[in-house]
């Protein structure tokens, strides 16, 4: 066998293997029970909804959700297909669960909100997991299992959002199998009545009782998500990208 051949040969078998690794390492791995530490409760786990808040999830339905229609994030394709967990009765306080089936799309709310605040609880179920909730389908806080990790993207990050050159340094989660909770308060971006943007949005981000962001200034989201540009509204998003992650208690309060 000549030289080129060889070469593309030899290139060709590292390609394979290097492609092959990588597809491992991202294979999802189940948390097992009983070998997580211990962490400190979040103040607002089991929050109930105040007066006048709009409940998304109470473990019961997907009512107030539909299906993504894949790259049309602002389109509605059929009924949530993520399957309901923990029965009310077996759960207790919190209440049921939805998990993500993966390969089943992002969810969306029919409804369209601008100045929010949302609490919800999730629970990773092991690793890798990397999901989203999504403000107007727009600006994402990240889901990721990063407990015990000093790399990549933290969980609670404004990823798609804020500038890179200044990455988020807190670290705030707590293990899988664990409930923890998501409570932000967010601010629409405003525009005149030609529709010129004056405002950027904003967004106070607390994970697990730990503020990671305060009044922070949104950047046009990058990404997936650029797309769209911005609007004064839009849906909340669950994101669903290839591995379990589970729900609870999703309510919002309109401002």
């Amino acid at each position: 066998m000549n030289s080129p051949a060889k070469f593309f040969l030899v290139a060709g078998l590292f390609a394979a293997a290097l492609g092959a690794a990588e597809e491992k390492a991202a294979t999802f791995v189940p948390a097992r029970p009983g070998t997580q530490p211990a962490t400190p409760e979040p103040p607002t786990l089991g929050a109930k909804p105040p007066p006048g808040a709009i409940v998304l999830f109470d473990g019961r339905t997907l009512d107030a959700w539909a299906k993504k229609a894949g790259k049309d994030w602002l389109k509605e394709d059929g009924p949530a297909q993520w399957k309901l967990v923990d029965p009310l009765d077996k759960l207790g306080a919190g209440g049921g669960a939805v998990e993500i089936v993966p390969g089943t799309d992002c969810l969306i709310t029919h409804r369209k909100f601008g100045d929010c605040r949302v609490h919800l609880e999730f629970r990773t179920l092991g690793a890798p997991t990397n999901s989203g909730v999504y403000f107007q389908t727009r600006y994402e806080v990240d889901l990721n299992e990063t407990f015990g990790r000093t790399d990549g993207n933290p969980c609670g990050n404004l990823g798609n959002c804020t500038p890179k050159t200044s990455p988020l340094k807190i670290r705030a989660s707590r293990p899988p199998l664990v409930w923890q909770t998501l409570d932000v308060d967010f601010r629409a971006p405003r525009f005149d009545a030609a529709g010129k943007k004056i405002a950027p949005a904003r967004a106070t981000v607390v994970l697990n009782g730990v503020t990671l962001y305060d009044n922070q200034v949104l950047d046009p989201p990058t990404g997936a998500a650029g797309r769209l540009g911005e609007a004064p509204t839009g849906p909340l998003m669950l994101q669903e990208h290839g591995a379990p992650v589970q729900f609870r208690n999703i309510w919002l309060v309109e401002k």
